[in-house]
């Protein structure tokens, strides 16, 4: 009898998804309420409990004074409640409560009748728990099994007599069978003043997607001046979506996106696109980017990205259009077919490169592939003791103003590996043969070919013992010794087309070339030792220490370089690493690379990043000699449980410039929050002579929705273990 009132009052007020997440009400001065539990009945019974039953022919019932009626876990009480069982009707009247887990509702008087799926409240006030949310109406219906109607609402999740905001409709009617709500004269008004009004607008009643208005967001740039975008989304069907969101700056004018979204069986992709006629700029500019996925068939996959912009200072003052470009130099293009298999991987790439900088030289542009066809698989005994990975590859790359060509690769090896908990041994046998057609070579001849075989076998020891209080702690000692050899082949005819020399860890020590790609393989004649220490927490298994260093010995001179030179130190850098985690909450990170040669550190990285209960805080510093040098402190304070401050400052010492300084706040209250952050933000691409200063603003009403920059997204990019509040 009473699954027409939950279905009535589940639907009544309805937001979008997104509005309520795990809202925070605790600061709430009326708490959120524990529902009184009803009798505990059968889903399918009815109790009703009256001060007095009459009946004049048993099928139409009245019960009068203190009439409680339970089915379940919902509860009605009334002065007065009558049953007409022939009609499947049911009227309450007189200070007629209502409640369930989830709401509580209060009503001069209530009919429902069953059979048709009706019924109506009269002058309703009600409650919603989940939502903290309290209002009322003038009437409330429900119309058929699919439909209800709402005359005259209010709506607010504040305390009552808090007047910071609260929503008024005339008119809402929820359509279930469409997944739609209407609302019309729906009036914003905060503190009592109207803010917003909307004549007419449809909503979700569920998790079906609705064409309308979405939050609107603003801000300020010292470039672009105020900010402000309006998105609006389009539903065209189920498997296919656009959002287009006019967008106004002050300094440049008005300016369209469109992000336009598709989905079918076996494909689906994203077309976004973006024009404004610049004033600041004198120009037009645009972004195209075309992304798609698929499944062609015969077991293939498909992965495509069509990128293109007008000019490469457009992600930089747009920031917000595509944010995955915002600190990229290239805008990559490909189209790439791929087909998976048990032993082999089959793929086939066109990728090119737009170069955002004009000014960037030939020399520090990447090659285009045009196209790529590579095959590489893995063939292993059983057991798997011996594995045999084999790679194809066959390259054409392309670049204006360089020398150019084909380049075919084939590397095959044997690896075979002993194990157990206490030492590992892996010998590797390994060769590669390279094949160049070139075009232009001015380094030497068009045609060359290498073949070259190294020779690798990495082992270690595990020692471990039992330390620290009650012997709960396991710390390892493990040596590795890794013997490579390869010998040595002049390279320097050979053209770079994506090959760098590999970045100082302690992981890339026991590598079998130092360079990446396959340009070149570097002659090696070397033995590398290698030092780790790690200590564990036996009762949990927490890591609570790791400590690794090593360094390389040579035995001949390096004479394969990517500039002609020759290294003949005998030794490599000293590498060491160290982490720390002396709780859940902290860990301690370095790295350093000693040069002996020099006695100089030409690589140092330290950071220590806590975080705990809403605070975090992090400190950095990272150093490359003659090319980075920058220090990083942030900062997230809850100072009580209505303000946080959050703040960074990443500074290049080397410059002595901003890269990236924030400092902002949010406030907290019951049913509204605001956050407000301020920025500076230096060009990389300029050594951070040039400098952006904006300021951000987002205000959130809960239980309705927020509007504003996103500001939580770059405050997670931004500060280590930032997490929001609301």
């Amino acid at each position: 009898m009473l699954r027409t009132h939950h279905l009535l009052l589940a639907g009544l007020l309805v937001a979008p998804p997104s509005a309520f997440g795990a809202e925070n009400w605790d600061l709430c001065r009326v708490p959120v309420p524990i529902p009184v539990e009803a009798a505990a009945t059968a889903a399918s019974d009815t109790s009703i409990v009256a001060d007095s039953v009459s009946s004049d022919d048993r099928e139409r019932i009245r019960f009068s004074g203190d009439v409680e009626l339970s089915s379940g876990q919902q509860y009605i009480r009334a002065d007065e409640l009558q049953l007409d069982k022939p009609a499947g009707s049911l009227q309450a009247s007189g200070n007629v409560v209502f409640q369930d887990s989830q709401y509580r509702l209060q009503s001069p008087r209530i009919s429902i009748d069953q059979p048709r799926d009706r019924a109506s409240f009269e002058r309703p006030e009600f409650e919603l728990y989940s939502r903290h949310a309290r209002g009322s109406a003038e009437r409330m219906e429900r119309l058929d099994r699919e439909r209800s109607r709402i005359v005259d609402l209010f709506y607010t999740s504040c305390d009552p007599d808090d007047r910071t905001w609260h929503l008024r409709a005339q008119e809402m009617e929820l359509d279930y069978a469409s997944g739609r709500g209407t609302a019309r004269h729906t009036r914003l008004y905060l503190q009592d003043v109207p803010f917003m009004y909307l004549p007419w607008f449809q909503f979700p009643v569920d998790d079906r997607r609705l064409s309308g208005l979405l939050t609107p967001s603003f801000g300020y740039s010292e470039d672009n001046g105020s900010e402000l975008q309006l998105p609006v989304y389009w539903n065209m069907a189920p498997n296919y979506d656009m959002t287009i969101t006019p967008a106004w700056y002050e300094k440049r004018g008005g300016q369209l996106n469109t992000e336009n979204r598709y989905l079918f069986r076996r494909n689906s992709g994203q077309l976004d696109l973006s024009w404004i006629d610049d004033r600041r700029f004198d120009d037009t500019r645009w972004f195209q980017q075309w992304q798609h996925q698929g499944r062609p068939g015969l077991g293939t996959v498909a992965d495509l990205r069509l990128a293109d912009v007008s000019d490469g200072e457009f992600f930089d003052d747009f920031g917000s259009v595509a944010p995955q470009y915002n600190d990229v130099s290239h805008l990559e293009r490909r189209v790439r077919l791929a087909r998976p298999g048990d032993f082999w991987e089959a793929e086939l790439l066109w990728q090119d490169y737009k170069t955002l900088d004009e000014d960037t030289a030939t020399e520090d542009r990447p090659y285009d592939r045009l196209p790529r066809l590579g095959l590489s698989g893995e063939f292993r005994s059983r057991p798997a003791a011996l594995r045999a990975p084999l790679e194809l590859e066959w390259v054409n790359f392309e670049r204006d103003d360089s020398v150019t060509g084909e380049r075919s690769h084939v590397a095959g090896s044997l690896i075979w590996r002993a194990e157990q908990s206490w030492y590992f041994v892996e010998p590797e046998l390994k060769l590669a043969a390279t094949d160049y057609r070139l075009d232009d070579n001015n380094l030497g001849d068009d045609r060359i070919d290498r073949v070259l075989p190294t020779y690798a076998i990495d082992s270690g020891l595990v020692f471990d013992r039992r330390t620290g209080p009650d012997n709960r702690w396991r710390q390892t000692l493990e040596p590795r010794l890794y013997l490579l050899h390869t010998p040595f082949e002049a390279q320097d005819d050979i053209p770079d087309f994506d090959t760098s020399l590999l970045v100082s860890t302690y992981d890339n020590l026991f590598r079998n070339n130092r360079f990446s790609g396959v340009d070149r393989i570097g002659d090696a004649t070397r033995v590398t030792m290698g030092l780790a220490s790690r200590l564990f927490d036996d009762t949990n298994g927490r890591e609570l220490l790791q400590a690794r260093a090593g360094q390389i010995y040579h035995f001949k001179d390096r004479r394969v370089s990517l500039d002609g030179s020759r290294d003949d130190a005998s030794r490599s850098d000293l590498i060491a690493e160290l982490d720390i985690w002396p709780n859940a909450r902290t860990r301690v990170a370095s790295r350093f690379v000693y040069d002996e040669e020099t006695s100089d550190v030409d690589e140092r990285d330290f950071s220590v990043n806590y975080a705990d209960s809403g605070f975090a805080a992090n400190i950095g510093y990272f150093f490359t000699e003659d090319e980075l040098e920058q220090a990083v402190l942030s900062l997230v304070y809850p100072v009580d449980e209505r303000w946080t401050l959050f703040a960074k400052y990443h500074q290049s010492l080397l410059f002595d410039k901003p890269v990236d300084h924030l400092l902002g706040l949010a406030y907290e209250s019951c049913c509204w929050g605001l956050k407000i952050l301020a920025g500076q933000s230096g060009d990389d691409d300029d050594d951070f002579a040039d400098t952006d200063n904006q300021v951000s603003i987002e205000i959130t009403l809960k239980g309705l929705s927020d509007a504003g920059e996103d500001i939580d997204t770059r405050l997670r990019q931004a500060i280590p273990g930032y997490q929001a509040r609301f």
